[in-house]
């Protein structure tokens, strides 16, 4: 059915059939309306979920984490051309000084501080490497801070899955993920 074209949703054909569907790491609530009925549908009637990582485990969070360091004794201002990197410390100024207009009333309601979230998004930015800053500065807009404390989409069907009881797993190791990323050289970045 034309309602069912370009859902991401591809089904293989065996008994029970198997599901595979692409996602995209945006706060779920952009993309969630726009979900066809029959992704959800399998989603649902499945037992059994991976994910391309399993953002539920603090291990992978960590992991995540570790990787986007540069190496021991390594700061930014070491790798990056001094104009880029005086050129990202002023955004980055400019970003902090924003973000308190940019948080919404239900952010603030809920107790999030600008500052903290900041630090959360940007903290120990000096000792990045410049692939991870330059996704972190991409996710640094207004649209993106509103939607802070919103699970991008893997997070939310993988706490939905939780929640209903399925069996998770991952498809992926952190380090799948962030080697091929930390190998870029600058010129790529």
């Amino acid at each position: 059915q034309q309602n069912e074209l370009n859902s991401f949703l591809w089904t293989i054909k065996r008994e029970p059939p198997s599901y595979f569907f692409g996602t995209i790491h945006v706060p779920y609530t952009r993309v969630w309306d726009f979900i066809p009925e029959n992704s959800k549908k399998a989603f649902q009637q499945s037992h059994i979920v991976y994910f391309e990582l399993d953002l539920t485990d603090p291990y992978t969070i960590s992991a995540l984490t570790s990787c986007q360091l540069l190496p021991q004794g390594e700061n930014l201002e070491d790798v990056l051309p001094r104009d880029i990197y005086r050129r990202l410390k002023r955004h980055l100024e400019y970003v902090k000084l924003m973000m308190p207009s940019w948080m919404t009333a239900d952010q603030r309601g809920k107790g999030l501080y600008a500052d903290y979230l900041f630090n959360a998004i940007a903290g120990n930015w000096e000792r990045k490497r410049p692939v991870w800053v330059m996704l972190m500065v991409n996710s640094l807009t207004e649209v993106d801070i509103k939607s802070r404390g919103v699970p991008v989409l893997d997070l939310f069907l993988a706490q939905e899955a939780e929640r209903l009881r399925k069996q998770t797993g991952a498809v992926e190791k952190v380090e799948e993920q962030c080697h091929p990323l930390n190998g870029l050289n600058f010129s790529q970045v």
